[in-house]
């Protein structure tokens, strides 16, 4: 049977305080202040919990506890301070909780943790679409990594100032619908389908930040694409025919080529490195010397490094001719971890440095009577990433080898066969053998000499 606990007054539990230490032990001595719970009688379980004092004051902060069961588990359960709570109260208090937890089967931990989770609920129901847009690029700027993150950061932040928040910010997420998404997305939907489509897909991003909570309106996240805005906007593939890269006909690679050697630069041999690779640009503006196995002649990429790569785990191989080792054993070693370093003590090289190359190639050969390095369809000069276009020509009518080995050597793995190759080890001896034949290729003109 419970000891039964003597029925305070209020002036006794006004003169309630904490305890002290009554055996040293545990780094503390005998008088040290210690919290102590006093059982105050009237209801059984009902304590007035002491604090010791701090700072200036003389009676720490006391509140009170009903120490009670709740179905097989004991629970502590706060009924607020003392004396904002009079002793009164706090028995009143205690006898109708322990009545509810007996007679009715209430839970009160549950029930706070419920109407904490309602109260959450309606407060999330009032944040506006900007709230959770800045909320959502905070979260992005932890994620992103690559080649230049503060890049992707800065692109984003642009996205939802120019495009997003205007039409949108002002809009509670409970109240947004796919009429708003529409009206934010017509103004450049038309002239700038391809931003406008990463938009759609920021906006889309950032509702479902709040689906899973309920907050959206019929649960439905308006800026889905199938089954709901494909109803309002045209489809962007039907709008948008994408313009690729300019580039040179494989044809006047050779001739290329020849001049290019000629050229006594760091981003003349990058230029090279990236057309013996089939690499783009980027992947060799930030090739690192880590990346390189001199030993077994395979430049590695990390799959973060490589554009399109759903999973950022899968490296790329690629395999190195004779020429690209020569190009890398002439590169300096200072110390820096990229492989083609900018001027003036730069780690890299310009964002434009390869495609300057090719303009300063071009007017070269125009100047000498050339026909130049135009793209025959635009006419417009031959870019660095447009090399890997004349690199596919190139395989697909000379190089003899079945079409998914030369996707893998582009580092495109779309294809159920390319996918099938990868996983079977990149087919690295195949690749080898076909990246081999281009550079000979390539050097075909220069075993000739320069004649046009």
């Amino acid at each position: 049977m419970p000891k039964l606990v003597p029925e305070l007054t209020a002036i006794q539990v006004k003169r309630l305080t904490h305890g002290t230490v009554k055996k040293a032990g545990k780094g503390k001595k005998v008088g040290d202040p210690i919290p102590a719970l006093h059982a105050v009688g009237g209801v059984s379980g009902l304590n007035l919990y002491c604090r010791p004092p701090t700072g200036s004051s003389k009676v720490g902060a006391r509140s009170w506890i009903l120490r009670t069961v709740v179905g097989e588990k004991r629970r502590d359960l706060g009924l607020g301070p003392y004396p904002e709570v009079s002793l009164a109260q706090a028995r009143e208090k205690a006898g109708e909780l322990k009545d509810l937890i007996r007679f009715e089967g209430y839970d009160p931990i549950a029930a706070k943790k419920a109407a904490k989770s309602k109260l959450l609920a309606e407060q999330a129901k009032q944040r506006t679409f900007a709230d959770v847009a800045w909320q959502y690029y905070e979260k992005k700027c932890l994620e992103f990594q690559g080649q230049a993150p503060e890049k992707q950061a800065r692109r984003l932040e642009q996205h939802l100032e120019d495009y997003c928040l205007p039409s949108l910010g002002h809009i509670l997420m409970s109240e947004l619908e796919t009429r708003h998404v529409v009206q934010a997305l017509n103004k450049i939907w038309m002239e700038k389908t391809s931003t406008a489509e990463r938009v759609r897909n920021t906006i889309q991003n950032i509702c479902e930040m709040v689906r899973i909570d309920g907050v959206l309106r019929n649960g439905l996240n308006p800026a889905h694409w199938r089954g709901n805005l494909e109803h309002f906007l045209a489809s962007p593939a039907a709008i948008h025919a994408e313009e690729h890269q300019a580039s040179v006909g494989y044809e006047a690679l050779p001739r290329f080529w020849c001049l290019l050697q000629q050229s006594d630069t760091i981003p003349a041999r990058a230029l090279e490195f990236q057309i013996l690779t089939a690499a783009r640009p980027g992947e060799v503006r930030f090739a690192e010397w880590s990346e390189i196995d001199f030993k077994k002649r395979i430049w590695t990429l990390p799959g973060w490094k490589v554009k399109g790569r759903k999973d950022k785990r899968k490296n790329h191989k690629v395999p190195l001719t004779r020429r690209a080792i020569e190009i890398l054993k002439m590169m300096p070693r200072d110390g820096g971890p990229y492989i083609f370093p900018g001027y003036r003590g730069k780690d890299l090289m310009s964002e434009n440095a390869l495609n300057n190359t090719v303009k300063y190639i071009n007017e070269i050969d125009v100047k000498s009577g050339g026909a130049g390095f135009f793209d025959l369809e635009s006419g417009k000069i031959a870019t660095a990433h447009g090399m890997r276009s004349a690199f596919k020509d190139w395989a697909t009518e000379m190089g003899n080898t079945q079409d998914y080995v030369s996707e893998l050597a582009l580092s495109h793995i779309d294809t159920s066969s390319t996918r099938a190759a990868y996983k079977r080890g990149q087919l690295i001896p195949k690749r080898k053998k076909l990246m081999n034949a281009f550079e000979k290729y390539l050097s075909s003109q220069t075993a000739k000499g320069s004649q046009k």
